[in-house]
């Protein structure tokens, strides 16, 4: 991040809004973003991305991002893209994308700056995730911040004194593949056990298939659990939790997070869910975390793990995030008075 503004400083006052595109697996969604986070003129279109011809993508977004770039008039200041798969080390395009491979190698930035002549900036979906509820949700006030999103996969994001930390792909790490249990069914990619093979929608749906017998859709699940009146369904999305909190405690001892979000689909079967993962990530660390924030003057802090606020919005809202910072129009976040950085 810290791109240098391509705009003169002197037109920042009357560049008020960002286009948001977030490009998922499925469905790709787009709104005009203000910095005080409000969302307007939004929309989704099916991604249809899964062959090798990008086209079909492309005929469907450049129409939808000008019918919102005349609805912005002189306001729109550039377009962020929050896209699903590991991205290049220019932010151009994923160079990975599983469920986009019609995306892969695609200049998605460098096609939408020719055609729209505007400020292009890109990131992975689970940093965006991460941005957004950190600028505009559960992350306010935190200095070292991690966004875990749940849904078709898994995966993490951190955000450290306002910067994501990136490792490679741009994102924090492939933590979606940390392994679990070797004994479980390999995911995907050919894992074993992995928390996203357990805790992602084809684990729900085995626990599913496995508990009742038939087939049944993760999201039937989910909303079962939420509802609570089904034993079953709750016992299912519990043991996800379970192994939610052992991913996390895993992560946490690694990158030492202050406040951990869970986001995306699966984090809305509510507190049953985040019960079953705070009470495994206590049982895993103990003391640790709660010991080393008594005896370090501040200088490490006790993990609480919250639900996302920003939900399916997150990801919009982290797209834009950079181009506001750039424009002087998002102010980093003050971390609490008690916390500094390990």
């Amino acid at each position: 991040m810290g791109t240098t503004n391509s705009f003169p400083s002197h037109k920042a006052r009357s560049l008020r809004r960002a286009l948001a595109i977030d490009i998922g697996g499925s469905t790709t969604k787009l709104g005009l973003v203000s910095p005080e986070g409000k969302i307007t003129h939004s929309g989704a279109f099916p991604t249809r991305a899964s062959g090798s011809d990008p086209e079909p993508f492309f005929t469907q977004l450049l129409p939808a991002v000008q019918e919102r770039i005349v609805a912005a008039g002189h306001s729109l200041m550039g377009i962020g893209i929050s896209t699903h798969g590991e991205v290049d080390h220019e932010r151009r395009g994923p160079i990975i994308s599983g469920n986009n491979p019609a995306l892969r190698n695609v200049d998605i930035r460098g096609r939408l700056e020719a055609h729209f002549g505007l400020r292009v900036i890109l990131n992975n979906d689970l940093v965006a995730h991460a941005l957004g509820e950190y600028h505009y949700g559960c992350g306010l006030g935190v200095e070292r911040f991690m966004c875990m999103a749940v849904g078709t996969g898994l995966g993490a994001a951190m955000v450290v004194q306002g910067q994501p930390l990136i490792i490679d792909g741009g994102n924090s790490g492939n933590t979606g593949l940390i392994i679990l249990d070797p004994d479980m069914p390999r995911d995907s990619n050919g894992i074993a056990g992995s928390a996203e093979g357990l805790c992602g929608v084809p684990g729900i749906e085995r626990l599913a298939y496995e508990r009742y017998g038939r087939t049944v859709r993760a999201s039937d699940v989910i909303a079962a659990a939420r509802e609570g009146n089904d034993s079953v369904a709750q016992a299912i999305v519990a043991q996800v939790g379970s192994w939610l909190g052992q991913t996390l405690a895993s992560l946490s001892v690694i990158f030492y997070p202050h406040r951990i979000a869970l986001t995306g689909g699966t984090a809305s079967a509510g507190s049953v869910l985040l019960n079953a993962c705070r009470a495994r990530f206590l049982h895993l660390v103990g003391p640790f975390f709660h010991d080393i924030a008594l005896n370090s003057d501040g200088h490490f802090l006790d993990v609480e793990i919250v639900l996302g606020e920003r939900g399916a919005e997150a990801a919009l809202l982290g797209a834009v995030v950079e181009l506001f910072q750039e424009h002087g129009l998002l102010q980093p976040r003050q971390a609490d008075d008690d916390a500094s950085s390990p």
